[in-house]
């Protein structure tokens, strides 16, 4: 299953790279295009293009450099978000043929092309829509709030997550111990803290793993899994997505999925209360996401973690 995953992971990061590339080399040969059409063949001589031509010529590619920069931006943060191992692979290859271009000499009128290259990849025009590209993919994963402390005011906030409260969180089946609700408020927190507009497995694992005295906590810790390290690992790949919105406020499906099943878990162990443990199993059964994914390469399973919770038993705080 892991094997599989990680060559769909491989896959998923090469093909985005290559619809990145297409978008960009094909927004180049435009602008080519375009700056042939209006100069026309005699430079000297006044264009045969209408005024109206040219404007929907100077809007189509007005457009087509938007459209680079946007698929290069949006190309280079679902390859975080989706490869995870394999993000690397944009920077290889969308990155590297782009920067070794803008290092080729400028195409010059009445030379031969440089080593053979099409013009359209060694004019001005090309070189403009690969820096861009460029600055896309490398500039626009940077995170000022990480670099300027501050920067973001706390009015600034939207009103969808000033107004979600981490006091408490309602709507959830069955009945949880004392540690189970501070996880869960907890995980409210670390939503806010990201400034995520929804709540998601990985804040809810981060909730599991901020009270060292939970019983999640001393499954992991007996499991050989370091808290403090899990939870370093995965604010790094949450923070790498930086300020999300879905567009609503409350938990995801999977999430609630996973809170669920844990009352599931409870009541099949004859525990009338769910626990952080049962929790932690449930967000365990079905490894989908990052959460569950990280803790199952630690080697973490749903098994070995319902093997501990019997030996524990019920958490009682």
């Amino acid at each position: 299953m892991e094997e599989r995953t990680l060559f769909w992971q491989a896959v998923c990061a090469l093909l985005i790279s290559l619809i990145v590339l297409s978008v960009v080399g094909t927004t180049a040969w435009f602008m080519h295009r375009v700056d042939d059409v209006l100069l026309g063949s005699s430079p000297p001589l006044p264009s045969g293009v209408t005024f109206l031509t040219s404007l929907i010529l100077a809007l189509l590619a007005g457009l087509g450099a938007v459209l680079s920069g946007a698929v290069a931006l949006v190309g280079i943060k679902q390859a975080k978000y989706f490869t995870r191992q394999f993000a690397w692979v944009v920077y290889v290859v969308v990155a590297l043929p782009l920067a070794l271009l803008l290092l080729t000499p400028l195409q010059r009128g009445g030379h031969d092309e440089f080593w053979g290259l099409p013009s359209w990849l060694l004019a001005v025009e090309g070189r403009a829509v690969f820096g861009m590209a460029l600055g896309a993919l490398f500039l626009g994963s940077v995170d000022l709030r990480r670099i300027i402390p501050g920067l973001v005011l706390e009015s600034a906030r939207p009103a969808a997550l000033a107004s979600t409260s981490p006091a408490v969180v309602r709507g959830l089946p069955g009945r949880f111990t004392p540690n189970a609700w501070r996880a869960l408020s907890f995980m409210q927190e670390e939503a806010l803290r990201f400034e995520h507009a929804y709540m998601g497995t990985e804040h809810l694992l981060l909730g599991l793993l901020r009270d060292t005295r939970s019983q999640a906590s001393q499954v992991l810790i007996n499991l050989g899994g370091e808290p403090s390290s899990i939870k370093t690992q995965l604010a790094s790949v949450i923070g790498r997505r930086g300020t999300l919105f879905t567009g609503g406020t409350g938990m995801t499906p999977r999430c609630q999925r996973i809170i669920e099943g844990s009352a599931r878990i409870a009541r099949s162990s004859g525990q009338r209360t769910i626990g952080t443990g049962h929790l932690l199993q449930a967000l365990l059964e079905t490894p989908e996401d990052v959460a569950g994914q990280m803790l199952d390469g630690l080697g973490v399973t749903a098994d070995r973690v319902s093997a501990e919770l019997r030996h524990l038993g019920p958490e009682s705080d």
